[in-house]
C-alpha cells in the first residue's frame, strides 16, 4: 500500500508526490507575491500622505524661504500665484507682490550685468509684468522638488536676456522727469482702436466667417487714430 507522498520501504528513495511538489511552488509563488503587494501599499499610503500634506498646505509660499522656516519639518516651499500686475485690482495684494518683486530684484535680477533699471521703472506697467513674470520663473525652475536645471537653464540662457532686452528698449532712455504731463510718458495710455466696432466685427465673424468692408466713417476714424499716434510720438 502506498502512502501520501512516498513509496513503499525498500524500493528505493522515497520519491516526493508530483502533487505535493506543484503545491510547495503555488505557496511559494503566492508567498513572494504577497511580500511584494505589501511593500506597494506601503508605497502608496507614503504618497498619499505627501499629497495629502501638500493639498492641505493653504498659504502661499516664498520661494527664498528657506523649508526650516515654515511650520513643520519637511515642509515645501513654492513659487507665488500665478497674477497678473496689469490685471492687479486687489491694493493690499499689489503692494505685497512689488515688496516681493524689489527684494527679488536686489537679490536675483540686479546682480547680472546690463540688468540696470530706469530710476522711472515703477511708473512704467508693463516694465512691471514683465520683471514680475521673470521673477515666478525663477522660482519655478528653483522649486525644492518640481524645478530642474534644463529649466534653470532655460531661465539664465532665454527668458532673463529676453526681458533684459524688451526693458532697456521699453525705458532704456526714460526718466521720471518724462512723466510730466507734457512729455511723452505722461500721457494717457493708448486704448485699442475702433472699438465701438467690435460688436459689428464678431457679429459677422460669428455668422458668415467674414469681415464686413469698413465703411467712409470707419476709414476716417483709422486715419484719425493713426495721426493722433504719431503726433503723440514726436
Amino acid at each position: 500500500m502506498t502512502t501520501h507522498g512516498f513509496t513503499p520501504a525498500g524500493a528505493g528513495a522515497p520519491t516526493p508526490d508530483p502533487q505535493v511538489l506543484a503545491l510547495a511552488r503555488a505557496v511559494d509563488r503566492t508567498g513572494r507575491t504577497v511580500t511584494a503587494l505589501d511593500t506597494h501599499v506601503r508605497q502608496l499610503a507614503a504618497d498619499v500622505a505627501r499629497f495629502a500634506a501638500v493639498l492641505t498646505t493653504d498659504r502661499p509660499h516664498d520661494p527664498n524661504e528657506s523649508p526650516d522656516d515654515e511650520t513643520g519639518e519637511g515642509a515645501t516651499t513654492g513659487p507665488p500665484a500665478v497674477r497678473s500686475w496689469l490685471l492687479a485690482s486687489d491694493p493690499d495684494q499689489a503692494i505685497a507682490d512689488l515688496a516681493d518683486l524689489i527684494e527679488w530684484l536686489d537679490r536675483v535680477y540686479l546682480r547680472y550685468h546690463s540688468a540696470e533699471l530706469s530710476a522711472c521703472w515703477l511708473w512704467h506697467p508693463h516694465v512691471i509684468e514683465e520683471l514680475w513674470w521673470l521673477r515666478c520663473a525663477h522660482a519655478d525652475a528653483y522649486h525644492p522638488e518640481d524645478g530642474s536645471w534644463l529649466r534653470a537653464g532655460d531661465w539664465h540662457d532665454r527668458q532673463r536676456p529676453a526681458v533684459v532686452k524688451r526693458i532697456r528698449a521699453a525705458i532704456g532712455g526714460c526718466d521720471l522727469s518724462l512723466h510730466a504731463p507734457d512729455k511723452p510718458h505722461g500721457r494717457a495710455p493708448l486704448v485699442a482702436p475702433l472699438a465701438a466696432h467690435a460688436t459689428q466685427i464678431a457679429a459677422a465673424w460669428t455668422t458668415g466667417g467674414t469681415r464686413p468692408v469698413p465703411s467712409p466713417a470707419q476709414v476716417e476714424e483709422g486715419e484719425a487714430y493713426l495721426h493722433a499716434q504719431h503726433a503723440s510720438n514726436r
